[in-house]
């Protein structure tokens, strides 16, 4: 348990540090960032009301599914968030929206790859994911769909959702959608984690 309580701490980490990344190159917002805000216009709720509001939704709809919240659940949540806040406050890449267009999108690729290790560490110390990432969970082994598939299904999805009800999207939106199901399944092959318990 120490150990898989280790590795679900230096995913998050990852995870964090990756989201920090993609968010200081500023080429739009997160595929699931675009349905928060679109959320939030719609409704008149604030950003981040939305946005927990969304998680609940994804969540319960994954347990419907068959998953089921754990310890990594509740760390997703509360981890994730404070970590980026430190990020931010220490001025951890500030300087990156001066940056060139292309370094800023080297950057996003970047904070993308993180992001992948990170989610193959922490989801594979099978100790209960974030609600997005219990989503995609779900519908890899529901669709038994690779978690390429199954990652890029659920990103793609709220992005679509989102762009439709007038939620703001950029390039970087776009990059995101495109390349977070390949480097996440890029982070379980590199690291040999498993999504679920019992595959491998």
């Amino acid at each position: 348990m120490t150990g898989r309580l280790g590795k679900l701490l230096v995913g998050l980490a990852l995870f964090a540090l990756g989201v920090t990344c993609t968010v200081q190159a500023e080429l739009g917002l997160a595929p699931w960032d675009v349905l928060h805000s679109a959320v939030s216009e719609l409704t008149g709720l604030g950003f981040g009301t939305a946005s927990v509001l969304a998680s609940v939704v994804v969540l319960l709809f994954a347990m419907a599914l068959g998953t089921r919240p754990g310890i990594g659940t509740v760390a997703n949540t509360l981890l994730i968030g404070a970590a980026i806040e430190v990020l931010l406050r220490v001025g951890f890449l500030d300087t990156a929206d001066r940056w060139p267009w292309l370094a800023r999108l080297a950057l996003l690729v970047a904070g993308l790859a993180v992001i992948g290790l990170g989610s193959a560490l922490y989801i594979g110390a099978h100790l209960g994911s974030g609600p997005r990432d219990s989503l995609m969970i779900a519908v890899h082994r529901r669709l038994r769909a690779p978690i390429v598939l199954a990652r890029t299904l659920t990103e793609g999805s709220a992005f679509a959702i989102g762009a439709l009800l007038g939620g703001a999207v950029g390039v970087g939106t776009v990059v995101s959608v495109v390349l977070i199901g390949p480097f996440v399944g890029l982070g379980f092959r590199l690291l040999r984690q498993t999504p679920t318990r019992g595959e491998g």
